[in-house]
């Protein structure tokens, strides 16, 4: 079951990568291109974009038009790395074993690379010739979802809460980490148009980001770990639990899902 899933994923992701390559070209002036295309083009998990799919697919979706609506949410989410990246928060200088964004480019192409990628996220999400089974007033609750969960009420406002250090670590990771995992699920159900289950994808959505945050301040020693230690295993452990009881009675705990849990559990 896992390396069916597994397989699966890696098509999805070749496939994924295409489009994100093709959504990257013909922009000019070069330099620019070069440098919007520097993080999305590297490669990675791409964890955000296969939820998108993997629920899609699992509740009778185009996928298709998931992996268009992936494209969006991933160049949302490389923006943000460039932004924090920048020396007035992280300052980091590698990224995935590369120089960093402004370090290649500089601060200022950096700056306003990421800029690109917000826009150009809502670009594709507008444009309906790049749908099949999604009209225009689907793809406006796409656009109003995935703006508020990456704006200052999600992403950004949690982003905001951890370089000021405002409020319980839990507050902050919900809102800068779990909010765009909750869009991704959200929005795999509005590509398979069940507006039904968007309430329960937009819980199960966040339960997973706080599980995926938790187990990378694990590896990284950092966050939640230098507050419960060791004993994050243990914590880890029943919010995985948790999240696949909760995957499983939506029917989401397909072969697809077990491989993206199993990348970073």
């Amino acid at each position: 079951m896992n390396l069916i899933g597994e397989n699966l994923l890696i098509n999805w992701k070749q496939r994924l990568e295409k489009k994100l390559q093709e959504f990257l070209e013909g922009i000019e002036p070069p330099i620019l291109q070069s440098a919007m295309a520097y993080y999305p083009l590297q490669g990675g998990k791409r964890l955000r974009p296969l939820i998108v799919c993997a629920v899609a697919v699992a509740l009778g979706g185009d996928l298709e038009d998931a992996i268009t609506v992936g494209c969006s949410v991933e160049f949302i989410h490389n923006y943000s790395l460039i932004h924090d990246d920048l020396p007035p928060l992280d300052n980091d200088q590698y990224r995935r074993g590369k120089p960093t964004c402004h370090v290649v480019f500089g601060e200022d192409l950096a700056l306003l690379a990421g800029d690109a990628l917000l826009t150009l996220a809502f670009e594709v999400l507008s444009d309906k010739d790049n749908f099949r089974t999604l009209e225009a007033d689907r793809l406006l609750l796409m656009i109003k979802l995935l703006s508020k969960k990456a704006g200052a009420k999600g992403m950004v406002g949690g982003q905001v809460m951890d370089v000021r250090k405002l409020g319980e670590l839990e507050h902050i990771s919900l809102k800068k980490t779990a909010e765009l995992f909750s869009a991704c699920f959200m929005l795999g159900g509005l590509v398979a148009k069940r507006d039904d289950l968007v309430n329960d994808l937009e819980r199960v959505g966040m339960n997973f980001g706080l599980l995926f945050q938790m187990c990378d301040d694990y590896k990284d020693k950092d966050g939640f770990y230098q507050k419960f230690g060791e004993g994050l295993k243990d914590l880890i452990e029943a919010k995985g639990q948790e999240v696949a009881s909760q995957l499983e009675a939506l029917g989401l705990l397909t072969a697809q899902m077990q491989a993206i849990l199993k990348s970073f559990l």
